[in-house]
């Protein structure tokens, strides 16, 4: 049983050989598929896809949200949004509904200023950890720690600013931190 496994192994190793990448590369097509697929059905509850964006409003202007507003009745004001022509004409004069698409707005800005911040981060600690690496001369260190120092978590005060609830105090950023 061991023997035919060994076999088997062998003819597929070869026959992996013998396709290329191309054909290597093919086998990851379903996968590619899968990631894609997912990316664009990221949105939430209320309809918010991952880009900020939902039917009635878009966090950048993209066509047919190309009319800027700011909120005024949520909790958190003047958060930028751009809306439809249609959306002027019809939802933007019902106060009731302008309130829940304004929340709408407000969770869609949160998860934004959350999703940046984590990238803010780990761009922070892959400068610092390529500073740390032994390749690297001692001037392209200082310059590389430099960089990590200055580099300023804009979002991450943005999101503590606006919104305090939805960052822990043991994950805030140190805002008294020398340079």
């Amino acid at each position: 049983e061991g023997k035919e496994n060994s076999q088997q192994q062998q003819q597929q190793q070869q026959q992996r050989q013998q396709e290329g990448p191309l054909g290597q590369l093919a086998q990851f097509i379903p996968l590619l598929l899968i990631l894609i697929l997912s990316f664009m059905n990221m949105g939430g509850e209320d309809g918010v896809g991952a880009t900020g964006g939902s039917r009635y409003f878009s966090l950048t202007p993209v066509s047919p949200h190309t009319n800027p507003l700011a909120t005024k009745l949520a909790k958190v004001k003047d958060i930028p949004y751009f809306v439809s022509d249609q959306f002027l004409r019809t939802v933007a004069r019902d106060r009731y509904q302008l309130s829940q698409v304004e929340r709408m707005v407000e969770r869609s800005y949160e998860r934004y200023l959350s999703d940046e911040c984590k990238n803010q981060k780990a761009y922070k600690r892959k400068l610092e950890l390529l500073s740390a690496k032994g390749r690297i001369t001692e001037a392209e260190r200082e310059n590389l720690m430099r960089k990590a120092r200055g580099f300023e978590l804009t979002r991450c005060l943005e999101l503590e600013d606006l919104f305090p609830r939805a960052v822990p105090a043991k994950d805030r950023v140190d805002r008294h931190s020398e340079f």
